[in-house]
């Protein structure tokens, strides 16, 4: 009995011992497969969180606007800029400098100053003009580079700018330089007509332009054109209508046509009352020169004064046979602009219709 229960406590303990190298083998050799798989696991996690990261950052990039030169540089180095901030008369200096570059390479043509200039760089002038707005003190670069070369595809550009912008001190230099500082025609031409693109001047630039015309200093028909062009709208009392008014009633008798013309239209501009409109209704029935009628009756209409006088002369322009149908149908055109009666309306419809087909006639024979 005594030796069967060793038999069998040696069995158990033989059993235990085989059991637990079992379990010991299975947990050494199942280890390494546990931590491999957790390594590549982690690996994969990785991987994809990089790969996460990755496409943020390209979506961010792509949905990133793209901004211009000159801001991107400044986001970029925003700690040089802070240092060293750039003035705006070096923005202004920079802006020139691109621009003299383009024009250069443009290979434009010169035209006269009466043209101004083209649209090719109408970006430059449109920074010009923000620049002068942010800095006034600004003008007088842009009038120094302008007086170095008025007659010029730079001086072109800088007079649109300084006639957009009105500036006193334009209006004084750019006189200064037709009167006073130039003898070259082409040169006084582009200071005046640098005035005359103004839509205002002021009341010492219109007495200095009035003084110019009363000296009867320009021989030219040229010149005595654009000083009349010139002479803006800026009266400040009764007496300034007055000496405009005595002015140009000597201009609109001049033998030049073409200076006729352009005082008609000013004096017309310059009215403020229908009796100053009498010359113009004669110069619109008896003037000898076809555009210095049509520009008489042209600004009859204008006027803001629709009076029967001026009724009655756009009448008798529009029923003469012996006006061309343009000038006529001016007239027709002008009258439109008045409160007509029935009559008159129908009479008006019918006379256009009638001249417009005699002078569609007219074209046809000579195509």
């Amino acid at each position: 009995m005594q030796q069967s229960d060793r038999a069998w406590g040696k069995y158990l303990i033989i059993s235990m011992t085989i059991v637990l190298v079992l379990v010991l083998s299975l947990l050494f050799f199942e280890y390494p497969f546990k931590s491999s798989n957790i390594e590549r696991d982690q690996k994969a996690v990785s991987a994809l969180a990089r790969d996460e990261v990755s496409r943020e950052d390209e979506q961010a990039t792509i949905s990133k606007p793209i901004l211009p030169v000159e801001i991107k540089s400044r986001a970029i180095g925003k700690h040089t800029v802070a240092s060293k901030n750039v003035t705006s008369s070096e923005r202004l200096e920079s802006t020139l400098a691109q621009l003299r570059v383009n024009i250069a390479q443009s290979n434009e043509p010169l035209q006269h100053a009466i043209m101004g200039p083209s649209n090719t760089h109408i970006v430059f002038r449109s920074h010009l003009l923000m620049l002068l707005e942010e800095d006034p003190s600004l003008v007088t670069h842009l009038i120094d580079a302008f007086i170095d070369e008025p007659d010029s595809l730079l001086g072109r550009e800088l007079s649109a700018v300084l006639s957009e912008s009105g500036h006193p001190l334009a209006q004084v230099a750019a006189l200064d330089l037709a009167f006073d500082l130039s003898m070259e025609e082409a040169q006084r031409a582009a200071g005046l007509l640098l005035v005359a693109k103004m839509n205002e001047v002021t009341g010492e630039t219109r007495d200095r332009v009035l003084a110019h015309i009363d000296s009867g200093g320009d021989l030219g028909s040229d010149m005595q054109q654009f000083a009349i062009m010139a002479l803006k709208p800026a009266p400040s009392s009764e007496e300034d209508y007055q000496r405009v008014h005595s002015t140009l009633s000597k201009v609109v008798q001049a033998e030049d046509h073409n200076v006729r013309r352009h005082g008609v239209y000013q004096m017309a501009q310059w009215a403020t009352s229908n009796q100053d409109l009498q010359p113009v209704r004669e110069l619109a029935l008896s003037d000898p020169d076809v555009n210095t009628r049509a520009r008489a009756v042209m600004s009859l209409g204008d006027s803001a004064f629709k009076s029967d006088e001026n009724r009655s002369v756009l009448w008798q322009v529009a029923d003469d046979v012996n006006e061309p149908p343009p000038i006529r149908l001016y007239a027709l055109k002008s009258l439109a602009k008045f409160t007509l009666n029935d009559n008159e309306m129908n009479k008006l419809r019918v006379m256009q219709r009638g001249l417009k087909d005699t002078e569609y006639a007219h074209q046809n024979m000579y195509n």
